[in-house]
């Protein structure tokens, strides 16, 4: 049975409700864990994760904006995309509700998401009515000040983390993320010459595509480095061990694109980054 997002919110509702909070003694990876979710839609499933935007006019002066692949999305066809959410019950363990967001039907071929022009990465607001706002939250540690301001600050051979839900191991209690990690494999970083992406060392698999990628600090702030967009492997049956991401700016002008298509502007175009070569 698929219901609308509002509805879907409410009978989550009927489970005790509590968010995680973000100023806890959670690591960064947990903080991380709290802000990425589960998505599927009836032909495929893939990674998102949550960036709560400014916006005064919102309940909580924030908006939930979720990322997550531009192919995942465009598998949704007239079904749902199935949502992975968390909440505490009554014994502060986390338990799963799985929502069906439809989102309303636009003018003309406008899509609900925008996407980047050059990348596979897709964004859309998730605005939750103001009665249901009130009583339940969409849990994440991350906002616009969680992306790294330069990317340059990314050297080869440093190690980088990411959380994913691999179709080799899908489900986990709470519905929470896997934990992997690799190492920047590419240079240079952070320029025109990288075209808005690096490369990691590390495996992925189909589900892992949206994953945030940040920085395993010791400190307590998450810094977003990246989102993993797909894995190299240059024929069907052969595996690399190179996941491709792309860095921080990307993320930032796509979530500059989801404010422009709110405010009902025409979006300028992301600053000038070389397309990737094919």
């Amino acid at each position: 049975m698929t219901i609308p997002l509002s509805h879907a919110l409410l009978f989550a509702l009927i489970l005790p409700f509590a968010g995680a909070s973000c100023a806890g003694r959670m690591n960064v990876p947990e903080k991380m864990m709290w802000s990425t979710y589960p998505l599927a839609t009836f032909k495929g499933a893939a990674t998102g994760f949550v960036i709560n935007r400014r916006d005064s006019g919102a309940p909580g002066g924030k908006v939930p904006v979720i990322f997550t692949s531009v192919h995942v999305l465009e598998t949704m066809g007239k079904g749902p995309l199935i949502i992975g959410f968390r909440i505490l019950d009554a014994a502060g363990e986390a338990r799963v509700a799985l929502l069906a967001f439809i989102p309303p039907k636009p003018a003309g071929k406008k899509k609900f998401y925008v996407r980047h022009p050059d990348f596979d990465i897709a964004a859309f607001a998730l605005h939750i009515p103001a009665e249901i706002a009130a009583r339940a939250d969409v849990p994440s540690c991350l906002n616009e000040n969680s992306l790294s301001r330069d990317g340059k600050a990314l050297h080869v051979g440093e190690e980088v983390s990411f959380l994913g839900y691999p179709d080799v191991l899908p489900g986990t209690d709470g519905a929470f993320p896997l934990l992997r990690s690799g190492r920047v494999a590419s240079y240079p970083l952070g320029t025109a010459q990288a075209q808005g992406r690096f490369l990691i060392n590390s495996d992925v698999y189909p589900g892992d595509s949206g994953a945030p990628v940040f920085i395993n600090s010791t400190g307590t702030r998450p810094e977003l480095v990246g989102m993993i967009i797909q894995r190299i492997s240059p024929k069907a049956s052969h595996f690399s061990h190179f996941a491709v991401a792309v860095d921080a700016d990307v993320i930032r002008q796509t979530l500059a694109l989801v404010q422009a298509s709110e405010n009902h502007m025409a979006p300028a175009p992301p600053s000038p980054s070389a397309k990737p070569s094919h």
